[in-house]
């Protein structure tokens, strides 16, 4: 069963080695140091904000990821978002979770949209995206620098009407999300 916990600095070890792995890391648009002050700094900072929410991916009660929402925005009714598998063992759950996800932004917090920047070679993140209904928007070139080298950066949005459209194939997805 999938829950979603409120990220709590207890989780902050764990997720610091998530986040400095080279298999996620390639992906994300920024990156991290391994440096565990400056990861509690950073985990201050968004547990105070009001503008971001971030929960621990939790299956069969094994700790496997993290999932957030991030430019929270309640008067456009608007965010964006990520996540990843921590754990090589439950990547194949990946494909799963973000429907959940949706749910919460769509049924709970009643958002009109999501939209979000994938980098251009995360092929796998953008058929997914496909799949749950978002369209491409546009395309940043040349527009974050990591791993010495410039990268594209594809935006992608998906709104209420579109995942709706989908909803008998996902509205079972429905789960807690701990505030």
């Amino acid at each position: 069963m999938l829950k979603f916990l409120k990220m709590r600095e207890e989780h902050l070890e764990r997720v610091l080695n998530w986040r400095i792995r080279p298999e996620i890391k390639i992906h994300m648009l920024s990156d991290v140091e391994n440096d565990l002050i400056k990861h509690k700094q950073w985990f201050q900072k968004i547990s105070s904000s009001n503008s971001c929410k971030y929960w621990i991916i939790s299956y069969d009660s094994t700790l496997l990821g993290v999932i957030n929402l991030a430019g929270i925005d309640y008067n456009y009714k608007h965010c964006t978002w990520g996540y990843y598998i921590g754990e090589t063992d439950y990547r194949g759950l990946g494909g799963i979770i973000p429907p959940y996800l949706y749910n919460y932004i769509f049924l709970k917090m009643k958002f009109k949209k999501i939209f979000g920047e994938v980098l251009k070679e995360n092929e796998e993140i953008m058929r997914l995206h496909n799949l749950h209904g978002y369209r491409f928007v546009g395309e940043y070139k040349d527009h974050i620098f990591k791993n010495n080298k410039f990268h594209d950066v594809l935006l992608v949005e998906l709104l209420d009407e579109a995942w709706f459209n989908l909803q008998n194939k996902y509205k079972r997805y429905i789960a807690d999300f701990e505030e």
